[in-house]
This record gives structure tokens, sequence and C-alpha cells, in this order.
């Protein structure tokens, strides 16, 4: 069943990367933790990140290994050459590898965890948001991919990145001063199909993502109508679902929706020294 955020922190100052499984990945700039809130069982990895925070950063559960990883991606000042770290709990230890997009900027700053990978959309350039592609990495394997975009515009600039359900989503406008948002999802990580559109009572933009660098995640609400619940980092949103209207909005804080579980991360990482 689904859980909410509702322990005191292990760490303080901490941002919630994500979840999987019922462990959620915290961090700020002198350690991460991975931490079970159902259980109140938690590990600190204790890493010393210097003077700056990754710039980007992710966590998912790697099904072929049974072993929960988190990475953490800083690209180095007005290139695309990127260092990648990526720690797998398991073997409680830390990887490095350095990596050379070839002209690709990751714009989102948290990546999107979906059936084994983590996802961010990109760019051609470090200083736009204009998406050019979306860039997966998988957790089993640890190598890079690429999807393409649904045609469905020529602003890009105005794809938004999230998950529905299981499934990677984007939401996308046509222009700031649009009343509608499409909502599309790759179904079985291979193509786009538009599930439906919102529709809003105003000017869309004051009720979507001021960056796109956040990302989202909906949910189907539990309701004879199917609501739909909008999350993003700084407000929620209920849409009906018959209707595909905004019923209602709040600016609130939101933190990580996670799937309760008696999974350790101290139990996992004791088996991966053995």
């Amino acid at each position: 069943m689904p859980g909410k955020w509702g322990v005191d922190c292990p760490i303080s100052s901490a941002c919630v990367v994500g979840s999987a499984n019922g462990l959620v990945f915290l961090f700020n700039q002198r350690e991460t933790c991975i931490l079970n809130p159902t259980i109140r069982k938690s590990k600190k990895l204790y890493v010393m990140w210097g003077s700056s925070l990754a710039a980007k950063c992710g966590f998912g559960y790697d099904e072929s290994h049974d072993d929960y990883k988190a990475q953490f991606i800083s690209c180095c000042r007005n290139s695309s050459h990127h260092v990648v770290t990526i720690h797998s709990l398991r073997s409680d230890s830390w990887t490095t590898v350095h990596e050379h997009f070839q002209g690709i900027f990751l714009i989102n700053r948290l990546g999107k965890y979906v059936n084994g990978k983590l996802y961010w959309s990109s760019s051609t350039g470090i200083s736009t948001y204009i998406v050019s592609k979306i860039i997966s990495f998988d957790l089993a394997d640890e190598t890079w991919g690429s999807v393409a975009l649904p045609f469905c515009g020529q602003d890009k600039s105005n794809f938004k990145l999230g998950v529905m359900g299981i499934d990677l989503s984007l939401i996308y406008t046509c222009h700031s001063g649009a009343t509608t948002t499409d909502v599309w999802i790759l179904k079985d990580c291979s193509s786009w199909t538009k599930l439906f559109t919102i529709k809003f009572p105003q000017r869309a933009g004051p009720y979507l993502f001021p960056s796109p660098i956040y990302t989202f995640s909906m949910h189907f609400c539990e309701s004879n109508k199917g609501d739909i619940l909008i999350l993003n980092s700084s407000f929620i949103m209920i849409i009906d679902g018959s209707t595909r209207k905004l019923e209602h909005n709040a600016d609130v804080e939101v933190e990580e929706i996670y799937l309760e579980s008696l999974v350790s991360p101290l139990t996992i990482s004791d088996q991966g020294r053995r």
C-alpha cells in the first residue's frame, strides 16, 4: 500500500532523490542514506562530496542482481563530459566512470526510475531547455540508451518528464498560454501513446512546472471517478477522472510517496559482503 513520508530524517537538510520497493534514498552535501520508513531501518553511506553537490542524481532497483543503486552525475562546466558515480547497496561500494555524451546535456535534476532504468530529458546545449531526446541508464548492465520523443509539436521546451503509474510519462503544452496539456506514456519501453488531455479552467501556466529540471509523478486516486493525483516538488493537483478537468490544486511541499515494504537496507548490504 502507498505510504506517506512521516518519520524523522536520519540526516539533516536531506534531499529525497527517489524510492524503490519501500526504500527511500536521501542525500545532502556531506552524506547519503538509504531508509525504509516503514520499519525505521536505515544505512548511512558517509560519502564526502567536497565543495559542491552532484548536479544530477537517481535511485532505483536492479532486479537481475537484487540490488539497489544510487547514481550521481556531475557535468564539467561548458562541456558534455560527465563524471558518473554509482553506489551498489549489495556490495556496499562506489564505482566512478567518466562519460562523454557527445553534445548531450541532461536537464532534470532527479532521474525518474521506471522498470529498472533511470531517465533524463536532454538538450543539445548546456544553457537551453529545448528537449532533444530522453536519455536512459540501465541499472542492471549499467549502460546508456536513448528514447525518441513523441511527435506532438514544435515547442520542445514545454516537455516535462515524469512517471504515471509504472510507465514513463511526458506532459506537453504547446505554448505558455495554453488551457490544455497532453499526457503521453511510454508503453513497454518502446512506443509513445497519448493517454489523455488535461483541461484547465484558465491559462495553464500557473499549474505547470516552473522549470524543466523538475519532474512529476501521477497516481490514480482510489475513487469512483478514478481521479488523478499529480505531484510536483512545490504543489499537488487533483484531476477529475471523468472530465479530466482540474478539480483542486495546492501549494505544498511534497515529499516522496513510497510503497510500504519490509525490505531492510542493512540486510541487503550484509548479504553483499558474504
